[in-house]
């Protein structure tokens, strides 16, 4: 005899199942009756809503390209032809002075922000910024400590953490660049890949 678990996923699978157990069990039990409406009627929702009609045009064409396969390839567009008569292309001159002249730009431009930055950090002090910035974790861990000693073990344990998901992180990256290494050898005439 089966269980109710194995009925509904009986059930599941094929809603409208036929087998004589089912259907003894289906007799006598309410609850996995119930649960075969519910599943059928979820079929047939799902059937309605996934139910796609072609358009008449397309049906035509495939139907001809089903008959007459290299007729319907040599009734079909070109691709050239939509899109137009094909331009030449440019002189390797004109392509050489374009990379030129877009090289200049971009040294230009980097020479402009250079001295923009210069001229910046000269007027801000941005050294000493930078120096104080870079302080300001050590000095907040220093202040934690003092106010609560107890945080210690708190630190030290998400240091801990800390190491151990760099190390992870390590591993996966090389697990990534090995995985994808596929090196390839050669012996005696056979070539041998790992």
């Amino acid at each position: 005899m089966m269980t109710c678990d194995q009925i509904r996923e009986t059930l599941a699978l094929q809603s409208t199942s036929d087998e004589s157990t089912v259907q003894e069990h289906l007799a006598g039990c309410d609850a996995c009756a119930r649960y075969r409406r519910q599943h059928q009627t979820l079929d047939v929702v799902l059937r309605a809503e996934l139910f796609w009609d072609a358009p008449a045009a397309l049906s035509a064409r495939l139907l001809a390209l089903a008959e007459a396969p290299e007729q319907a390839l040599l009734l079909a567009p070109r691709p050239s032809a939509r899109l137009g008569p094909a331009r030449p292309r440019p002189k390797s001159w004109y392509v050489t002075l374009v990379y030129a002249l877009t090289l200049a730009v971009i040294g230009l431009s980097l020479l402009v922000a250079w001295q923009f930055v210069g001229m910046l950090t000269s007027q801000v002090a941005i050294g000493a910024a930078l120096t104080q910035l870079l302080a300001l974790p050590g000095q907040g861990l220093a202040y934690l400590t003092q106010t609560l000693p107890e945080s210690r073990f708190a630190i030290e344990f998400f240091l801990r953490v800390r190491d151990q998901l760099l190390w992870l992180l390590l591993v996966a990256v090389l697990w990534a660049a090995l995985d994808k290494w596929n090196p390839q050898f050669t012996f005696r005439g056979r070539q041998i890949s790992l």
